[in-house]
């Protein structure tokens, strides 16, 4: 029963289940497994091989988000000098040095593993051995981490689709892998929800006022729950940013620095299939929103603006709800929620916008370059704070509209497209 238990084992391990590198010709693996992990008792482990160094608690680890686990390490024989375990992996919180001495070398040391990350997925805790004995000095291995979450989330918390309109498909990020997926009360007619997945897709075929519905994802014993609200309406207008960057000279062939934008948005590969385009920019001549702090004098301030009155936007991605714009076409700042949702999720995206700072929604006039000479100019600003100014992606008040200082005229960045 032993040899075949030992069999066993090593052909699970030899499947990949601990990955580490041999320091001699004859070495099956430099890690063995401790049979449990009690702090009090001398290790019990389980040979792998001749030559095998160090023991560890486990050859791989299921470690979930929010929930610390204990890691346990002692020697297989006896050093002659003290040996330093050092430990490596950017999805765990920082670990420290274990020490062990000639005296201690069978005692099982633990280390405490706390995942940093909320996604589902693998990494690889590397240990180096240091030490003055030559039996293990430059020993190394890994342990698989299988990183979990017990969490669903969906790309934004509220959604307005288009009635008669395909719909732009829901994808969750899981934290773990599911078995079964329900949502109550049940979706919109032409909506539906796979069960396997939670991917929600489909046309909707009626209007709707926002309703709140509950996803629930389960692997038959842990379970998690996200509340979204989705709207349907007759018209809704999209807004995306741009796959491709430019720099400040953004004419091109057109009249104007505007117009040439709106060019590059129409032809952009993140536009949609359907529907025309502007960019979200300003030059105070061709294109304005407002000439006063957030339009004192109304809509009469626009001058081919790419916002209207009661207009319902949504980002293009996945119809998650940004804004309705009021009777001047734009939304009051400053405020800390004037998106119900950022433009884009993740890594910060910065765009060409052309705002003042703290003149709400006004053209930033202090230098000419603050527009980039109206958007015809791809010079280099010597003093960057003179250059153009950027909106940010990935925040919901008035810095996604205006953020930091300025940007030299000749570096590139993104449009905000906004459909017409």
């Amino acid at each position: 029963m032993y040899k075949r238990m030992v069999r066993m084992i090593s052909f699970l391990l030899a499947l990949g289940f601990l990955s580490c590198n041999p320091v001699k010709g004859r070495d099956e693996y430099l890690l063995t497994l401790i049979n449990g992990l009690n702090t009090n008792t001398v290790t019990n482990s389980i040979s792998i091989g001749p030559s095998s160094k160090i023991n560890v608690t486990s050859a791989s680890v299921i470690l979930y988000y929010g929930t610390p686990q204990l890691f346990g390490f002692s020697l297989v024989t006896q050093p002659t000098a003290n040996v330093t375990l050092a430990f490596t992996n950017s999805k765990l919180n920082a670990i420290g040095n274990l020490t062990f001495t000639p005296a201690n070398y069978s005692t099982i040391q633990t280390i405490t593993l706390t995942s940093n990350t909320q996604l589902m997925e693998s990494s690889s805790l590397s240990v180096t051995a240091t030490s003055a004995d030559t039996n293990y000095s430059g020993v190394s291995g890994s342990i698989t981490i299988n990183h979990r979450n017990v969490n669903i989330v969906y790309t934004g918390s509220s959604f307005i689709f288009k009635e008669d309109d395909s719909a732009p498909t829901l994808n969750p990020v899981l934290g773990f892998p599911i078995t079964n997926c329900s949502v109550a009360p049940a979706l919109p007619n032409g909506l539906s929800l796979n069960t396997s997945t939670c991917v929600i897709s489909g046309t909707p075929t009626d209007s709707q006022a926002g309703t709140t519905y509950t996803v629930t994802a389960t692997d038959g014993t842990n379970t998690d729950t996200e509340n979204i609200t989705i709207r349907i309406t007759p018209t809704v207008y999209r807004i995306f940013i741009t796959a491709s960057t430019y720099d400040g000279n953004l004419q091109g062939a057109a009249a104007n620095g505007p117009a040439g934008a709106d060019l590059k948005c129409n032809s952009d590969a993140n536009t949609p299939g359907t529907g025309t385009y502007k960019a979200m920019l300003t030059d105070g001549t061709n294109r304005n929103a407002c000439s006063t702090d957030n339009c004192g004098g109304g809509a009469g301030e626009n001058i081919d603006w790419v916002f209207q009155s009661g207009r319902i936007y949504i980002r293009a991605s996945d119809a998650a709800s940004l804004f309705t714009a009021n009777a001047s076409g734009i939304i009051n700042a400053p405020a800390a929620n004037m998106l119900s949702q950022s433009f884009a999720s993740g890594t910060t995206k910065y765009f060409w916008t052309g705002f003042a700072q703290t003149n709400y929604w006004q053209e930033a006039t202090a230098q000419t370059t603050n527009s980039c000479n109206n958007w015809t100019s791809n010079a280099n600003t010597a003093t960057a704070s003179e250059g153009g100014r950027v909106g940010a992606s990935n925040t919901t008040d008035y810095t996604a509209f205006r953020s930091g200082s300025g940007r030299s005229c000749d570096t590139f960045y993104y449009l905000l497209c906004v459909e017409q």
